[in-house]
């Protein structure tokens, strides 16, 4: 008999046949075809002109499911769940409304991460969004080199062939690139403001 991960295999495949095809006969041609594309994984339905199209204008790589796409879901289920609690500000006054949308997001992406085939790019997208929501959690910087740092680590344990790998790489190096820069940007602006003469007293320089 097949063992219980086995049997959930086969439920989690037979969920994403079914939204596919759910989602393709409310949006019809290729347009459904791509639509299941980016949110199941499921690309074999699109026409090979469309796929085409999308290699010649040098957009093919937004049909595999990766950081792009965990991170569309994260800020769209935070953002969401902010705008509703704003509208109850004495709720918002007393509860850490930040952390329940954090929460929120990270459910929601762990479930993504299934429903989308759980390829290896979104396995390493999903474990850096983990790691920085996890970060907001527990009231820490998000977006900080030893954030980034812990999520490689946790990507080579569970992926070690992956440190060979283009996408390894680059989106670490785009992802620390992005960390140094707005570093030197903030400790730079933090320069500029320390100069700035306060009620009308001039700074030393």
């Amino acid at each position: 008999p097949p063992s219980l991960r086995e049997r959930m295999a086969v439920w989690l495949q037979g969920f994403r046949e079914m939204f596919a095809t759910r989602l393709k006969t409310r949006v019809t041609g290729a347009e459904g075809e791509v639509a299941a594309a980016l949110i199941t994984g499921m690309r074999g339905g699109i026409p090979e002109t469309v796929q085409e199209a999308l290699r010649r204008s040098g957009l093919a790589h937004v049909l595999a499911i990766s950081g792009l796409h965990m991170a569309l879901v994260a800020v769209t289920v935070m953002g969401s769940i902010r705008l509703g609690f704003a509208f109850f500000p004495g709720f918002c006054a007393r509860h850490p409304v930040k952390k329940y949308a954090a929460a929120s997001a990270l459910a929601v992406s762990f479930l993504y991460l299934f429903v989308s085939g759980a390829a290896v790019a979104a396995q390493r997208s999903f474990i850096m969004l983990a790691i920085m929501l996890v970060a907001l959690l527990f009231d820490r910087a998000a977006l900080t080199m030893r954030n980034l740092a812990l999520a490689a680590l946790v990507v080579l344990a569970v992926a070690p062939h992956e440190i060979v790998g283009p996408g390894f790489q680059m989106s670490f190096a785009a992802t620390a690139a992005l960390i140094a820069g707005y570093a030197m940007w903030n400790a730079r602006r933090q320069r500029a403001l320390s100069r700035k003469p306060v009620n009308g007293a001039q700074t030393l320089p």
